[in-house]
């Protein structure tokens, strides 16, 4: 069995690793298991300064040699003393930037970690993991059949980006905000992101945001350790 530890930005993509992910790579003998880092005694995730994730990793890393690990964090917000941020900033287009972060924080993760370079599989999802609702949202008044009245500014605002993983025009409009100001009942980041995503089912997310099947298909592809 390969084994493969998600280290997560918050408890939405927390759930949509045990509800989703989970399920999808049992059936192909791998398992993963999210984690999240610790940003106080009694909060996790979220905060992610460079020097709390660096050190989280490296010893996760440590802690078992029979474990591949990777990330799963929003490219919105990130630090700018994220690994990469500064130098991916030449990019305009969101994926080409999330790839050039992912080169250099995997670069830095393991000068730190001095692992095999084949043990860490850094993701930075393109704008944030809300943008993989946007795969299908005809699916969003499935999950609350009082939103139908909101589909079609929704259906607007994805066809305003070339892809779900380009939507973001700023701190009101990338893809989270755009739900939580527009839906009501208001849009629930953990509880909410779940039943989308499992009503719109992971294929479709797969065949919308092509950062993230990449992501999933280098999973797909780890031999066990």
């Amino acid at each position: 069995m390969t084994k493969i530890i998600i280290v997560c930005e918050g408890q939405t993509e927390e759930a949509f690793v045990n509800n989703i992910l989970r399920q999808h790579f049992t059936h192909q003998d791998i398992f993963v298991q999210p984690r999240l880092i610790a940003t106080s005694q009694r909060a996790k995730g979220g905060a992610l300064s460079r020097q709390r994730v660096l050190r989280f990793l490296r010893n996760t890393l440590l802690e078992r040699r029979n474990t591949y690990v990777t990330t799963f964090f929003d490219l919105y917000a990130l630090r700018s003393d994220f690994p990469g941020r500064s130098e991916a900033a030449i990019h305009s287009d969101p994926i080409e930037r999330a790839t050039a972060i992912e080169v250099k924080f995997q670069e830095t993760v393991l000068e730190e970690a001095k692992c095999l370079p084949g043990r860490f599989l850094p993701h930075i999802q393109p704008y944030e993991f809300e943008s993989l609702l946007f795969s299908d949202i005809g699916r969003f008044s499935e999950a609350e059949s009082a939103w139908q009245p909101f589909i079609s500014q929704l259906e607007a605002a994805r066809q305003s980006a070339a892809t779900p993983e380009h939507i973001n025009d700023g701190f009101e409009t990338h893809p989270s905000a755009r739900l939580q100001s527009l839906l009501r009942p208001r849009y629930n980041k953990v509880r909410h992101g779940v039943v989308v995503s499992g009503r719109i089912g992971l294929d479709r997310i797969r065949a919308e945001c092509t950062h993230f099947d990449k992501w999933i298909a280098r999973m797909e592809a780890l031999p066990p350790l």
